[in-house]
């Protein structure tokens, strides 16, 4: 149909387009992977024959910003830069080291550059994951979760959310809240009402293309979230949320999204709200859908 509107050539199956590798597999499952990027990555930053180790950042490590002012012996900025893209194109697992260290841009010092450098060495030892979908015919659900007061410099907390389809992510972010959160269940709401924005457009979009989508399930851990969703009462420990925030109740009325319970120990979010240590870590990457792409 392109074809006959536009002047077109077909170069066959799509196997590399900016940056991002695809393998078609007989089954009809779909990789994208960025091996090649990686590589130059790690020749850059004169990191290839370092050390790979189990997760990007530290579970212990808490950064705070330098009080010295910013070096230039260190090239951190364009590191971070050069993470970037994977963390939105098919690395959702590097996310939030990225988005933490990227706060670091404009006051870091040493300590943030060797807090960046096992992002490198992570990457080392996993530089063939990519998202691999496979047709299952099940429907579009959502991860979301909160780490309250995550934040050591201003106590704001992390929200996450990560959606599947095909069994792999599709959409995910790791980003710091705009304002504090009193409460674990203030910031997993505030959360809940990010991943609901996001949950609304993706059926938009889904049902543009022709999918018939049910109500979206999106899975969180804090059940007292869940119960300030479907409860629109104001009382003295809710009627200083903003009001942006309750888009959420609306799209729950409609009928648009549904909230579900998940422990914790299978949120696949956690790993976009803070550091986690290797074995949490690599159960959260399956859970999105990463995998060896060379097997």
């Amino acid at each position: 149909m392109l074809m006959d509107t536009f002047m077109m050539k077909d170069l066959g199956p799509l196997s590399y387009c900016l940056g991002i590798e695809f393998r078609q597999f007989l089954d009809g499952s779909i990789a994208m992977y960025q091996r090649k990027y990686i590589e130059s990555l790690l020749s850059r930053f004169n990191m290839m024959d370092c050390n790979p180790v189990n997760a990007p950042m530290d579970g212990n490590e808490k950064l705070k910003k330098s009080s010295e002012s910013s070096t230039t012996d260190f090239p951190f900025q364009s590191l971070i830069g050069s993470l970037m893209y994977l963390a939105v194109s098919t690395r959702p697992d590097i996310a939030y080291a990225v988005s933490a260290l990227s706060q670091f841009n404009t006051c870091y010092s040493k300590e943030h550059w060797n807090a960046a450098k096992p992002v490198l060495r992570y990457l080392k030892g996993t530089s063939t994951y990519g998202l691999l979908f496979r047709g299952t015919g099940n429907s579009l659900y959502g991860y979301v979760d909160a780490d309250w007061a995550g934040c050591v410099d201003d106590r704001r907390s992390y929200t996450g959310y990560a959606f599947i389809f095909a069994e792999a992510a599709v959409s995910w972010e790791a980003k710091k809240q705009r304002t504090v959160a009193l409460s674990s269940t203030e910031a997993e709401y505030m959360a809940l009402s990010d991943g609901t924005k996001e949950a609304v457009y993706l059926q938009n979009l889904l049902e543009e293309l022709g999918f018939e989508v049910a109500p979206i399930e999106i899975l969180n851990d804090n059940q007292s979230a869940q119960e300030l969703v479907k409860n629109p009462i104001y009382h003295s420990r809710t009627k200083h949320i903003d009001t942006r925030h309750h888009f959420i109740r609306e799209a729950y009325d409609q009928k648009k999204i549904e909230t579900k319970y998940a422990p914790t120990e299978d949120m696949a979010a956690d790993v976009l709200t803070k550091a986690l240590f290797g074995p949490k870590h690599h159960l959260c990457v399956k859970l999105l859908g990463l995998r060896k792409t060379d097997e």
